[in-house]
């Protein structure tokens, strides 16, 4: 049976679900702001997941014990008794390879004033030519006086761009970014990409890519990277970029 088709407000899509749990993402808001804060912790988590290991607690960096007996705590990790922790579920190790970052931001979009927002969102729209229904998945969205924000998560490695192809994946995430604004925004939304690679290389003094910081300009998009390093300057950011600063 074709689903019913009700645009979102004056937007070409309308919401196919209820997209992410806002109460769950709020239970773990700490969790999730410590995952941004700690590259290194989350980079021993994810190898682990890869590898499908449990986790030891006394792995390195020190900080990694305190955030996951929080993660145990929020229901994410469970621990075997011998030191160690394994992942809870598969919504758990969905959180942990990435939709934490989608909770980030939408807790963030969420602060800095934005109204009706989700994440995790699908969404329905139909297509020009011929009237078909299609569907896409939107990381996190909400509205900042009438004006759409758009925010796509790409919870990539933290040394992504040192690495072979790591511009090529960027990039590609930027131009996805800049199709849903398109599509979905009509070039007018606010687009941001949020990612866990870091940009800017202190030593150095430098961004790391320059040619995807220029891409970046010029394709419109608000780019919120690891290397901000807290959720108060990623606040204070996109508090800036939604007042037009």
């Amino acid at each position: 049976m074709q689903q019913p088709f009700r645009p979102h407000t004056n937007m070409p899509f309308a919401f196919d679900g209820p997209g992410g749990d806002l109460q769950a993402a709020r239970r773990r808001a700490a969790l999730t702001r410590a995952l941004f804060e700690e590259p290194e912790v989350l980079e021993v988590i994810k190898r682990r997941l890869t590898l499908r290991e449990p986790i030891a607690a006394d792995a390195r960096p020190a900080s990694l014990g305190k955030i996951l007996d929080h993660a145990r705590d929020c229901g994410v990790l469970i621990e075997d008794g011998k030191g160690a922790f394994d992942v809870a579920g598969p919504q758990a190790r969905s959180y942990l390879s990435g939709a934490w970052l989608e909770e980030f931001m939408a807790l963030l979009l969420i602060e800095a004033g934005c109204d009706d927002v989700r994440f995790s969102q699908k969404v329905l729209w139909r297509a020009g030519i011929d009237g078909s229904l299609h569907g896409n998945e939107i990381d996190a969205l909400g509205l900042h006086r009438d004006r759409l924000v758009l925010v796509s998560c790409k919870a990539l490695a933290f040394d992504t761009l040192t690495r072979t192809h790591g511009d090529d994946r960027v990039f590609s995430a930027m131009m996805e970014l800049a199709y849903w604004n398109d599509h979905f925004g009509q070039g007018r939304a606010l687009a941001i990409l949020a990612t866990t690679a870091d940009f800017y290389d202190e030593e150095a003094r430098r961004f790391r890519s320059p040619k995807l910081v220029e891409r970046a300009r010029v394709m419109d998009l608000v780019v919120l990277p690891a290397d901000l390093g807290s959720s108060e300057r990623c606040l204070d950011q996109l508090r800036k970029r939604l007042q037009g600063a």
